[in-house]
């Protein structure tokens, strides 16, 4: 096929993948990052509304002054220490399209336009060098493993520097020596930086896959690919423009001495920064909530990788291996789910991709066409079986486990957490409350950050309620390693007005599989009852 041809083949992959995103995007709900999130856009809005027409009096321009960012780019010295750049995606797609639709929706088109370029560029890449099917395989899997569709979704860091990382390994896997290919790969190494502070470690692959080749032209290469790297990221961080040293430091201090304290039950057991997850925690993820098809044809992809041996393939397994060995380490604090290796699950994605390639290709060596059809026909049914799957949970497909695991119900008899990031918060629940809930009366949740933004867009109605008013409802997030005593209580004995599932619609009644509450609205009697003691 031609470059031209593969070129197409590339857009129209990106234009299905941004078309699939944005569409399914309204029914998902709000998730707890992301009103952090769309305020700091909020302040990018304006400061590039400054930029126009702002000026200082000495005549340089205004809004790039250290006083002016500092007040508008909440980054890198910031409490939790993130760089700028996957905000600014968000922000631009909310200022031009936040007036025709809605805030949420209007600033999830960012991450949805990156993840969409990356899938473009995956197929283009990935065709090339392994084949048709893996590139579109690749391409399927990353749209339908469920917990990387949810994140595909949201206005924060997580999706983009998966996108952002895969874009780099696409781009620098034959290693080209030419300067335009290492410029390009250099500015994606500084982008990806710039995203999230993992973005770093997607450095160590790109370094050493290069070494490994011992060519002495992939290994010059990097006198170009780090500083162009490293300029990239200055020049699209401005809050280091001014004190690029400084800043930097308190970047890495604020990441490598984090003082969040993020929970988690894993297996029964409780987590925290104090306590690390036990080393096999990034294998037992990658078993439990990866959808079968997708695992075993990762696994078959891994082996084939690691018998070829070529540099395409080196390459991918060091990248997939990176974040799999960083997360298992002694000392990492916690995360929610997979979110803080999500970039491994990517690359997992690329390798069942190559494995169904391999598949389909020993295929047709086979004597009878009907084993042929066969073969080829389960590899067709696998992939629809992942959109099976994913329509099951959706929207709460961050809840997904395996059918390895038992679902949702399997994981949470065994002590994983059924819900972490409110997305079962969605139109069912937000419906019944404001149907359910006279005016005058209040609702209480337990912790949540981004009520007072559902309020401000209508979805919850009971907004207006006096400071001293009633209390009515008590709306509980099933996520094991944050319930307090009184928490447990009402979930053993208390009488729930709703419970939510995972899946569209599901409020009343779930399957076997998905049986376990995601969240629960429960009479505020009962809980001040479960305080104090009394629940029965």
């Amino acid at each position: 096929m031609t470059f031209d041809t593969s070129r197409r083949f590339a857009f129209a992959t990106a234009a299905v993948a941004f078309v699939f995103l944005a569409a399914t995007s309204p029914a998902i709900p709000i998730v707890w990052d992301e009103g952090e999130y769309l305020d700091r856009a909020n302040y990018l809005i304006k400061w590039f509304k400054l930029i126009w027409h702002v000026r200082s009096v000495d005549g340089g321009l205004h809004v790039f002054s250290a006083g002016v960012i500092h007040d508008n780019w909440h980054f890198f010295t910031w409490y939790e220490g993130h760089p700028s750049w996957a905000v600014v995606p968000i922000a631009i797609t909310k200022g031009l399209f936040g007036s025709v639709l809605q805030e949420l929706t209007a600033a999830r088109l960012g991450t949805i336009a990156i993840f969409s370029v990356a899938c473009g560029l995956i197929t283009f890449h990935t065709r090339a060098t392994f084949g048709t099917v893996a590139a579109v395989v690749a391409v399927a899997c990353l749209l339908t493993f469920p917990r990387l569709f949810s994140e595909a979704h949201f206005a924060t860091l997580d999706a983009q520097v998966t996108a952002y990382w895969l874009m780099l390994w696409s781009m620098d896997m034959l290693r080209r020596s030419d300067p335009e290919a290492l410029v390009r790969v250099g500015i994606m190494a500084g982008l990806t930086s710039a995203t999230k502070f993992t973005g770093w470690l997607a450095w160590a692959p790109l370094v050493l896959s290069r070494f490994v080749t011992r060519e002495r032209r992939h290994v010059t290469g990097l006198l170009v690919i780090i500083p162009v790297g490293l300029v990239t990221f200055w020049v699209v961080s401005p809050p280091l423009w001014h004190h690029p040293i400084r800043d930097i430091h308190e970047h890495f201090r604020l990441n490598l001495q984090r003082d969040l304290n993020i929970p988690v039950t894993f297996f029964g057991e409780h987590y925290d920064k104090d306590r690390s997850l036990p080393w096999y925690n990034t294998i037992a993820w990658l078993l439990m909530v990866t959808p079968l098809p997708i695992l075993l044809l990762g696994i078959f992809g891994l082996v084939c990788c690691v018998r070829r041996r070529d540099g395409p393939s080196v390459s991918l397994v060091l990248n997939w291996a990176t974040l799999m060995v960083v997360r298992a380490l002694p000392g990492v604090p916690p995360h929610d789910g997979i979110r803080l290796f999500l970039p491994a699950f990517g690359f997992w994605c690329v390798l069942a991709g190559i494995g169904a390639q391999e598949i389909w290709d020993a295929s047709s060596g086979l004597a009878e066409r009907t084993r042929m059809v066969l073969a080829r026909g389960g590899l067709i049914a696998a992939l629809a079986a992942n959109l099976v799957i994913l329509a099951r949970y959706y929207p709460q497909t961050l809840s997904h486990y395996n059918v390895l695991i038992g679902g949702v119900r399997g994981a949470a008899a065994l002590g994983m957490e059924p819900a972490y990031w409110w997305d079962a918060l969605d139109s069912d629940v937000l419906a019944w409350l404001n149907e359910h809930t006279e005016p005058g009366a209040r609702v209480a949740f337990s912790s949540t950050a981004n009520i007072s933004i559902l309020r401000g867009w209508g979805r919850l109605r009971p907004v207006q309620a006096p400071r001293g008013g009633v209390f009515k409802w008590y709306v509980l997030q099933n996520r094991t390693a944050y319930l307090a005593d009184s928490d447990r209580q009402l979930l053993a004995r208390g009488t729930p007005a709703l419970v939510k599932y995972a899946g569209y619609g599901r409020t009343g009644h779930a399957p076997w599989d998905l049986n376990v509450p995601l969240l629960v609205v429960f009479p505020y009697d009962q809980y001040r009852a479960a305080i104090a003691g009394r629940l029965r």
